[in-house]
C-alpha cells in the first residue's frame, strides 16, 4: 500500500505518498551497482551467459509462414555488441565525424519494427557512449522525417524496407549521411521483410542510388566485420549521460523529444523489478520499441533474467507468436486486452446454450474460489472450460501487466479468472520512462493503477476549474504530480515546454486521479480532454466512453461536447457480430448490410435509447447521457488516417476533425441552441 508522508500537505496540494515498502523515498541498496543500461546488460550477461536471450521466428517464403524461434544467447549477443559497437566507431569517424547531439554525445537513429537487431543496435550504441533515437512511422512517414530532422541524427540503422523511402526523402532530411541496413543487402538471408528484395534491387540498385545521393549505405554484417577487423576501446556511458530520446505519442500536439539519462532509465526499470520480482521470464516484444514501454519492460525483466521473443510483424497473427513462444509475462495495452476479452467472453460466458450456462457457472464458481482462497487456478473448471483460453496466449502466462491507459474492471477480472494468471495495472508517461505507479504482483483487487513505484513520490494538485480538489472526501482528487529520479532530463530543443511541464521538481502529468481509502490510486481522465457544457458541467469523456463501450452492441465509442450546448453527443462503432442481428430485427430488414443499418433512422434511434438505458443502469447522470449519436460502420483503427498513437491512444483532435460535419449535425439535433461550432 501507499505510505502517507506526515505533515507534507501544503495549500492546493495533497500530502506526499510513497511506496509502503520504501517509505524513505529511495529504492534501497539492492542492485545499486547498476547505474547505466550498459551495466544492466553486463549484469544480465553474468546472470545468464549461455541462456537464450533474443529470439526470432524462422520464416518460410514458400507459404509465408513462421516456424520455431531461433535464439541468440546472451554471450553471442555480447560478442555481436562488441564488434558492431567497434564498427560504429569506425563509421562515425569516417562518415560523420562532426555528428553531435545532446550533451556532446552522438545520436544513432533506429528505425524498424521490433526485432532482435533493434536491441543489439541500441546496446552497441551504449557501448561507446552514444544514445539512441527511436524512429517510428506508424502514423505516416512524415513522423519519421520529423524525428530525423529534429533529433539531428546523421546515422540511422533500419530494416531494409525503410531504405527506399529514406532515399526518396533525402531532400527533406538533409542531415542524414549513413544508412545501415539490419538486413543483408545481398539478400542471402530471407525473412518477411527481405522477400520483396533481391540482390539486384538491394545490393546493386539501392547502393547505386545511395551513392548518387551522397549517402553511405552499409548493412549490419559489414559494420560487424569492420569492428572485428579493427577493435576499438569501449567508452561505457556514465550515469548522467544521455541514454535515449523517445518521441511522445502526439496526443496533445506535436511530438516532443523526451531525453532520458542512464540513471533515470535504470531507476525506472529497477523500481518495477522491485515490485514484481520476475526471474527467468519469457517475454513477447510487440509494442513499438521506438517508444519507451516495451524497452522499459525488457530492462525490468533483465534484472532477473529474460529471453525476449519478437513478434512476426503482423499484429493479426500475434496469437500464433504467443503459442510458439509461450510467454510467461505479457506487457500490453488495454485496447489489446479488450479485444482478447471480447473474443474469449463470447466463446464462454457470452455463449448460448449449455456451453454458455456451464461457462457462466464455472466463472462464478472461480470468482468465489478466488475470493475465499486467493488462488487463481481451479482443478475442475480450468480443465473443463478455461484451459483452452489460456492456450490462446501460450498456456504458460503467469502475469499480464497493462499500461498506457485505464483497463476496465470487468475486463481485468475476467482475464484474471479465465487465464488463471495475475493481471495488474500500472501508470506511466513517456516523461517517466513508463514508470510511476503500479499494482503489487500479488494484488488481486481491480479498478485502480496501484501505488507509487519504489523511489517515486506522488501528490495531487487541486484543479478547482474542473471540480477536483485535494480536500474532497472521502477521496482526495486532483492532477497527479510525480517526483522521481526516473523523470526525463528535458524536452529536446524545447526549454519552454520543459519548464511548463514541471512544478518545481514535480512533473505535472495532466491526468486527474483520486487516492482511495486503501492508499491505491484510481485514474479518472486527462485534464486536457475535459469539456464543459453550457450548463457549466465539466464532462470527462474517457470515463463515459469506458461505460458506453461495455455494452455488447458496442465496439468503440467517442464522446464529445461543447460549452455552447447542454447535450453531449457521440460517434459509436458497433460490434458487427452482435449489432447486425439486433439492427436487422429493429429495422425489419433481414438482409440489410451493416452500412445500411448504421444509416437507418429507426436503428439509430433504438441504438441511442439502448445506450441511454445502459448509462442509467451504470449510474451515469442525465447530463452525461448521449443526446444523439452517429453510427460509424468502420472501426477507428481501420480508417487509415492516424486516429491512434503507437500505444493505441485515441487522438481526440483528429477524431473531431474527421467527424466535424457529423458532430455539428448531432449537436444541432440534440440541443436547443443551434448557433455554434463543435
Amino acid at each position: 500500500m501507499s505510505f502517507k508522508v506526515p505533515s507534507s500537505e501544503v495549500p492546493g496540494y495533497s500530502a506526499i505518498y510513497r511506496n509502503g515498502q520504501y517509505k524513505d523515498g529511495t529504492q534501497g541498496t539492492e542492485f545499486a551497482h547498476i547505474t547505466t543500461a550498459h551495466e544492466l546488460f553486463l549484469h544480465h550477461l553474468a546472470l545468464a551467459p549461455k541462456s537464450e536471450f533474443l529470439g526470432t521466428r524462422q520464416f518460410n517464403p514458400a507459404d509465408e509462414s513462421f516456424g520455431a524461434y531461433e535464439w541468440t544467447t546472451t554471450t553471442d549477443a555480447a560478442e555481436y555488441i562488441e564488434n558492431f559497437g567497434s564498427g560504429l566507431d569506425h563509421v562515425f569517424a569516417k562518415h560523420a565525424p562532426d555528428s553531435q547531439g545532446a550533451a556532446g554525445q552522438q545520436p544513432v537513429g533506429v528505425y524498424s519494427i521490433n526485432r532482435s537487431e533493434w536491441l543489439l543496435a541500441e546496446f552497441s550504441a551504449f557501448r561507446s557512449r552514444r544514445y539512441t533515437v527511436g524512429i517510428c512511422d506508424n502514423v505516416g512517414v512524415e513522423c519519421a522525417d520529423y524525428v530525423i530532422n529534429h533529433s539531428g541524427v546523421s546515422v540511422v540503422i533500419c530494416s531494409i524496407d525503410k531504405i527506399p523511402r529514406m532515399l526518396d526523402r533525402t531532400a527533406i532530411t538533409p542531415g542524414l549521411r549513413v544508412v545501415i541496413s539490419m538486413d543483408r543487402l545481398d539478400c542471402s538471408k530471407v525473412n518477411s521483410v527481405t522477400q520483396a528484395f533481391c540482390a539486384e534491387t538491394a545490393g546493386v540498385a539501392l547502393r547505386k542510388r545511395a551513392k548518387e545521393l551522397g549517402i553511405t549505405l552499409l548493412d549490419m554484417d559489414e559494420v560487424v566485420e569492420m569492428g572485428r577487423a579493427a577493435p576499438t576501446v569501449a567508452q561505457p556511458p556514465k550515469p548522467e549521460d544521455i541514454c535515449t530520446v523517445c518521441y511522445s505519442s502526439g496526443t496533445t500536439g506535436a511530438q516532443k523529444g523526451v531525453l532520458y539519462c542512464h540513471s533515470g532509465y535504470i531507476h525506472a526499470a529497477r523500481g518495477l523489478h522491485l515490485s514484481l520480482r520476475h526471474s527467468n521470464s519469457t517475454y513477447l516484444s510487440s509494442i513499438p520499441l521506438a517508444h519507451c514501454m516495451d524497452r522499459y519492460a525488457i530492462c525490468m525483466l533483465m534484472f532477473g533474467g529474460v529471453r525476449v521473443g519478437f513478434f512476426n510483424g503482423d499484429y493479426t497473427r500475434m496469437a500464433d507468436d504467443m503459442r510458439a513462444l509461450q510467454p510467461t509475462v505479457i506487457f500490453t495495452i488495454p485496447l489489446t486486452l479488450n479485444v482478447l476479452y471480447e473474443r474469449m467472453a463470447k466463446a464462454t460466458i457470452g455463449a448460448g446454450g449449455i456451453k454458455g450456462l456451464l461457462s457462466r457457472f464455472a466463472y462464478r464458481s472461480k470468482q468465489k474460489h478466488l475470493a475465499s482462497t486467493g488462488k487463481l487456478d481451479h482443478w475442475l473448471w480450468d480443465r473443463l472450460v478455461f484451459s483452452k483460453l489460456a492456450a490462446m496466449i501460450g498456456g504458460r502466462t503467469k502475469a499480464i501487466l497493462s499500461g498506457a491507459m485505464h483497463l476496465n474492471t470487468e475486463v481485468n477480472d475476467f482475464l484474471r479468472i479465465a487465464m488463471s494468471c495475475k493481471v495488474v495495472q500500472g501508470y506511466g508517461l513517456t516523461e517517466t520512462m513508463a514508470s510511476g505507479t503500479g499494482q503489487h504482483i500479488n494484488d488481486l483487487t481491480s479498478g485502480h493503477i496501484g501505488v507509487p513505484s519504489p523511489g517515486t513520490d506522488i501528490r495531487l494538485r487541486s484543479k478547482p476549474e474542473l471540480g477536483y480538489l485535494v480536500t474532497d472526501t472521502p477521496c482526495p482528487r486532483g492532477e497527479l504530480m510525480l517526483r522521481s529520479k526516473s523523470l526525463f532530463v528535458e524536452y529536446l530543443k524545447a526549454p519552454e515546454k520543459t519548464r511548463k511541464a514541471m512544478d518545481g521538481e514535480w512533473l505535472a502529468t495532466g491526468d486527474i486521479v483520486q487516492i482511495n481509502p486503501t492508499g491505491t490510486i484510481s485514474f479518472i481522465s486527462r485534464a486536457n480532454n475535459h469539456f464543459k457544457t453550457c450548463l457549466g458541467t465539466w464532462i470527462s469523456p474517457e470515463r463515459l466512453e469506458d461505460v458506453y463501450s461495455q455494452h455488447p452492441l458496442v465496439k468503440t465509442t467517442f464522446v464529445h461536447g461543447h460549452s455552447d450546448y447542454y447535450k453531449i453527443v457521440g460517434v459509436v462503432v458497433p460490434d458487427a457480430a452482435e449489432f447486425l442481428p439486433w439492427a436487422r430485427a429493429v429495422a425489419e430488414l433481414p438482409s440489410a448490410s451493416l452500412e445500411e443499418l448504421c444509416a437507418n433512422a429507426a436503428v439509430v434511434q433504438a441504438f441511442l435509447q439502448t445506450l441511454v438505458m445502459h448509462a442509467e443502469s451504470a449510474g451515469i447522470s442525465v447530463h452525461e447521457q448521449l443526446g444523439a449519436i452517429f453510427i460509424e460502420p468502420t472501426p477507428f483503427m481501420e480508417k487509415g488516417c492516424g486516429l491512434y498513437t503507437s500505444t493505441r491512444k485515441l487522438k481526440r483532435k483528429e477524431v473531431i476533425k474527421l467527424y466535424e460535419v457529423q458532430l455539428q449535425k448531432l449537436f444541432t439535433e440534440a440541443n436547443e441552441c443551434k448557433t455554434s461550432k463543435n
